[in-house]
Parts: C-alpha cells; structure tokens; sequence
C-alpha cells in the first residue's frame, strides 16, 4: 500500500512556543545567524551559466529551405555542444532523432565567470517543414522547441520589428516583446536594428535580454544588425559568439573586411529578401566596400520583396543627428532598386515617410495625399530611452515624413503574401499607431498609408545671421597654403584621470593666469589644473552635467553648457571660486559646445539640430542662428579678429566640416 504525501503543519500554538522560548534564549532579541563572508563571495551570480543550456536562439543559415543555425550558451566546463532534432511529432520521448555537432566558442564576461557559446548549423532539412529539437551536451539537455524550416514555393510569411530596446530591458522592454508575440505568436523571424543592448559586454544585460524573449528566440529566427551600443571598442564579445550569421558579405583582404565580417549578410525566406548593413563602420571605405557589395545583391535578387536594416537612420528623427554619409552612399542605391522597406532605429522615435521623388508620377486613381512608390523609411524604438524628435533632416534632404511621434514604446509587425506587404506598427500597450499597404502586380508598386495624413509641425524658428548674402569677393583666387606646421608632446597632465572625470567635457586654458580648466560630463565637476605641476588645485560642481566650456580671461569668468539646453557663467577669481553668476539661460536645443566673444559681447552655442546660436553675454537672450551652421558640434570663437569657426562631422572626402564667419560683418563667411 503506497501512503500518499501530505504536507504536515505544527500546531500555531507549537510554533508560537518555540519562537518564544528562542527569544527568551537569546536575552530577548530573536537573532539569525551571521552570514560567512566566504558564503557572500561563493553566492553564484543570477546570471552565471550552468551545465544546462540557455540563451537558446535561432538565426538564419546560408540557406533557410534546408539549413538551420542555433545557438546556446553553458557554463566553461561543457565542452561538448550537439542539437538533436526530428520532424514534428505528436508522441513524447520521440525515436528516430538526428544530431548535429557544434563547434564553440569561450567568452570571458565583465562579471567574472567564462562561459561557452555552442552553435550549430542543421544541414539536410525538407523546405516547408516543421521540426523539434533540443540542445545539449549528450547528458544536459534543453526542453524541446520548435522551428519550420523556408517553403521553397509559398511566398507567405510574416516577421516582428523592433526598434532598439538597450534600457530597461526586462523590466519596460518586456511587455513590449510579449504583446508583439501575442499578435503575431507563428511569425517567422523578429527583425531589430541594433542597441539590443546598451553596455556592449555586460552578461547582465544579455541575461536581461533573453529573459524579456523568454524562448520565443528559439522558435523564430532572429535578424539583427549592430547598433552603437554593441560596440565598445570593439563588437561585443556576446554578439560574435552568440550571433552568427550567413558568410555572404564582403569579401577581400583588410581591417574593413574584418570589421564587417558576420555583421554585413542577407538572407532570403519565402519571397522576402533581408539585407543587413553595419552603419557603425561609417568611414569613406567602410560605407563604399558596403555600397558595392549593397548593389550586386540587390541587382541579382530574384525575391519579390526586399527589406534593408542597419541602425543609423537615412533621415534622423533627432534632429541634432544627419548621418549625411550614410544618405549620400547608400541613399541613391536604395531608391534606385526601389527597396520595400528600410528599417532602422537609432533616434529613440518612431518616424514613417518617403522621399518626394516617390510621390510623383502615381499611378491613376491614386489618393496623392496617401500614395508614393518608393522605398518605405522607418525608424522605431522599444526603449524606455527616449529623445525628442522632429522633421528638419526629412524636409531639408527631399523627403516627405508621414507620421512621427515619440515618448512611447513601439512594436511593428509585418505580413507578406505574394503580391501584398502589410506593415503595421503598435504602441506597447498594444494599440494600432501606424500603418501602409504595399502592393505590387503588372502595373508596378504603390504605397497607401493606412492613416490619415499627420500635419507635423517644424521646430522653433530663430532670427537668421548672414543671411543676407555674403559679399561678392569678385574673382579673388584662394591661397593655397603652404609648408608643414611641426608640433611635439611636451608632456602629459595626469592629475585628472578616469576615477575623477569618466567623460571630459570641455577644456579652457587662461593665459593671464597660466591655469588649465577640465569639465567632466557626468560628475557635473570642474577642475582647475595647474600644467606646470600637474596638480588638481581647486574643483567645483555645477548643477547639471556639462557640455562644454569657454573662458572670459580678462574677468575670470567660464561660460559653461549645460546638458539640458542651457549655458550659465560661473566664476574662478580665487575668492568667489565656483560661484555662478549668471544664468543659467535656455538655449534653442540641446547644445555640444560654447565659446565666448567677450569683446562683441556674444556667446556662441553649438545645437547640432539648428547650427551656431549667438546669444547676448548679459542678458542670454538669443540674437539668431548663423546661417548654413546646422549640424555644428564645436565651435570656436576669436576675439581679437571677431572670427567664429564652427566644426561638423562628416566622414566623407568631398564635404566641408570647417567653416569661418565674420561676426563684426553680419556674420558673412569668410571661409
């Protein structure tokens, strides 16, 4: 006779006594006894891996019909990695299982332990066909999942986007990725842009990150590109090892076919052809090897359907960024083979629209107001980060920005058939936001938005400086100049290292009193350094973290920037040392750099999203933006000659990044 368990419970009464008799024991105080230090250091991390594999996902093999990649993370120790798969089955405890062997790779994390990356590619697959699977060392084993591998002859399929996710991860981003699951719970792939994470190697947030997928990630395909925050000197080490992808990118000899290798592919499912391009190698070489190979793959691509994704957007929501590079090289490639959607993220917005070549010569019976046949630009975000937003970029490079909005999560989702692309994009909380239907048959393309049109309103508009025209030079020939400038190190200053200022922001050097100013971004801290000793002699804190600074020698006064669109003066006369004495006043938007011109009385403010604010040294009141400034992330005053020169970034040979204005001549540019 077997006696079924039950769980036995003590009388209250029982345990009352023996709490009492404990506290009575102990002089009246009920104590626990002391952790072990060695206990506290021995607790394994929430995080660290086991013989048992997690962080299962799947990723797109060289061939989606018959192949499937699947990668899965276990402790060091597990050397041995294997999947075991079958066709889909009913029957627990299935026969007929096939393995394949993986190969691995070990990952030193930044919390201390090493683990082991296992991928394996599955090779010999039915195309069109359900299978289970299971991931292991022989011993240890996954719970059983599933995949289905790409039909080769039914052009329906359907995939999630999502923009970046990088803050709050588990927490916020979550819901986002569980609504976006439940609308579209047999998808075939989860398509993101980059800033998965947002500390390139912290295992913390890769663990975040899985968890918040759950094992969705291991029953669709994930697509994803790098953003910005996978690279911390480097590609994160969690991204190589756990993400691979199809070896079909660029090919030749160098450090820009290194860079690019494994992050640059495409992958063809069901009549749709994804491309994936690395916007974080955006130098002059990085962006052309791109563009050649861009072209090849999409000049030989037989789908009917192409989808590009890469982090850095063509056209910047976030109007203090202009990825100029990016638009010239790629821009004219994507519109000339007339991609379907263009996906990116990047702005922590979410932005839809079209360039306005798309919109003319539409088809008959087409609404204009809703209709365009190019390429659909979209950028997204399921962050928690949020930025603002605006049109500048849209309306100034030919672009028509259809929808815009911010402050909220985002998720998209799109479905294909042949003939019919439908996309879809959902707040959080699961509410429709935006949507357009493709269609294509023998008459060619059309756009349709499935919103009514969005008026969306410009930004601030300032008083603008040197518009009036510069004056006309006649025919003047510019010097060339010539010879060589020679400078040499002479030294090094190491009193302000990274314990005392993470992120420098801004230097200021007074002649009068031979004294170096170091700003540092987060601390909000000033430092002043004496260079000849290399000592630390005094150091203040404002009140919001720094930008920038510029100096007023003469009465000893700095002019700092402030991260939240706002510059004040604070003093260094050894007697009122780190007093502020004006301020602090509003610039148009956020700024990067400030200088000082106190002989025209003029503050200059670089707001990338506008150009060079000039504001009145006294009173901060804002006297306009200097023309054809916008983009400017430094600038630099001369009060001896009344010269401004403001700084861009523009990563290409043939685009100005310098440019010289006379501001005791209304502002006309010198150079």
């Amino acid at each position: 006779m077997t006696t079924p368990f039950t769980r036995r419970r003590s009388p209250w009464w029982l345990a009352a006594c023996a709490l009492a008799g404990a506290v009575l024991l102990s002089g009246g105080v009920l104590a626990a006894p002391a952790p072990s230090a060695q206990a506290a250091e021995d607790t394994p991390s929430r995080w660290e891996p086991s013989a048992i594999p997690d962080r299962i996902v799947l990723t797109p093999a060289a061939d989606a019909t018959t192949q499937q990649s699947v990668t899965w993370r276990t402790s060091a120790t597990t050397d041995r990695g294997l999947v075991q798969y079958r066709t889909m089955t009913p029957a627990p405890y299935p026969g007929g299982v096939l393995e394949a062997e993986a190969a691995h790779t070990e990952v030193t994390t930044d919390i201390g332990y090493t683990q082991n990356m296992h991928t394996a590619t599955i090779t010999g697959l039915q195309p069109g066909v359900e299978y289970m699977y299971r991931v292991g060392d022989g011993t240890n084993f996954s719970e059983w999942q599933d995949f289905a591998t790409a039909s080769a002859t039914d052009k329906t399929t359907s995939f999630i986007f999502l923009g970046d996710i990088q803050n709050g991860i588990l927490s916020d981003g979550s819901r986002v990725l569980r609504n976006a699951f439940r609308d579209r719970p047999n998808a075939d792939a989860v398509v993101q842009i980059g800033d998965l994470v947002n500390d390139a190697n912290s295992d913390e947030e890769w663990g975040e990150l899985f968890d918040a997928f759950s094992y969705s990630l291991g029953t669709q395909n994930l697509i994803t590109t790098p953003g910005n925050h996978e690279y911390d000197g480097g590609l994160s080490r969690t991204w190589r090892a756990q993400l691979p992808y199809p070896d079909n990118g660029p090919s030749g000899e160098g450090d820009i076919y290194d860079e690019l290798a494994g992050t640059v592919y495409f992958t063809d499912r069901e009549g749709v052809r994804f491309i994936s391009l690395n916007s974080n190698i955006s130098s002059e070489e990085g962006l052309r090897v791109q563009a050649e190979w861009l072209e090849g793959v999409l000049a030989d691509n037989a789908n009917e359907w192409t989808v590009v994704l890469f982090h850095h957007p063509v056209y910047s929501l976030d109007e203090g960024r202009n990825n100029l590079g990016i638009r010239t090289v790629w821009g004219s490639l994507l519109e000339k083979y007339n991609v379907d959607l263009v996906l990116q993220g990047h702005d922590h917005a979410y932005g839809r629209g079209n360039t306005l070549a798309a919109e003319e010569n539409l088809p008959a019976g087409a609404d204009p107001k809703k209709s365009a046949t190019g390429p659909v630009y979209v950028g997204s975000s399921a962050s928690v980060k949020l930025y603002e937003y605006g049109p500048r970029l849209w309306k100034e490079n030919g672009a028509h920005l259809r929808r815009l909005d911010g402050g909220k999560q985002f998720y998209q989702l799109v479905d294909v058939t042949e003939g019919t692309l439908r996309y879809e994009s959902r707040t959080a909380d699961g509410e429709f936001f935006d949507g357009v239907t493709i269609k294509k048959d023998e008459k060619g393309k059309l756009v349709t938005d499935g919103v009514d049109p969005q008026e969306i309103p410009t930004g601030p508009v300032q008083p603008c400086l040197g518009c009036g025209g510069n004056p006309d030079p006649g025919e003047v020939t510019p010097e060339v100049p010539t010879g060589e400038v020679d400078y040499e190190v002479t030294g090094n200053l190491a009193s302000v290292d990274r314990s005392k200022a993470s992120l420098p922001a801004g230097m200021a050097y007074s002649e009068s009193r031979d004294l170096l100013y170091l700003g540092d971004q987060n601390s909000r801290k000033i430092f002043e350094i004496d260079p000849d000793t290399d000592k630390v002699l005094g150091e203040m804190t404002l009140p919001e973290n720094i930008r920038d600074i510029g100096i007023d020698d003469e009465k000893n006064l700095l002019y700092v920037g402030q991260q939240n669109r706002n510059w004040l003066v604070v003093s260094i006369a050894p007697d009122t040392f780190g007093q502020v004495v004006r301020g602090p006043f509003p610039t148009i938007e956020s700024n990067r750099s400030i200088d000082v011109d106190p002989k025209l009385g003029h503050v200059y403010v670089a707001v990338p999203s506008r150009g060079i604010e000039v504001l009145d040294v006294d009173t901060g009141a804002s006297l306009g933006v200097i023309n054809g400034t916008a983009d400017a992330y430094y600038v630099a005053a001369d009060p001896t000659t009344g010269t401004v020169v403001s700084t861009k970034f523009h990563d290409l040979t043939d685009v100005i990044n310098l440019e010289a204005f006379d501001a005791s001549n209304g502002f006309a540019k010198l150079w």
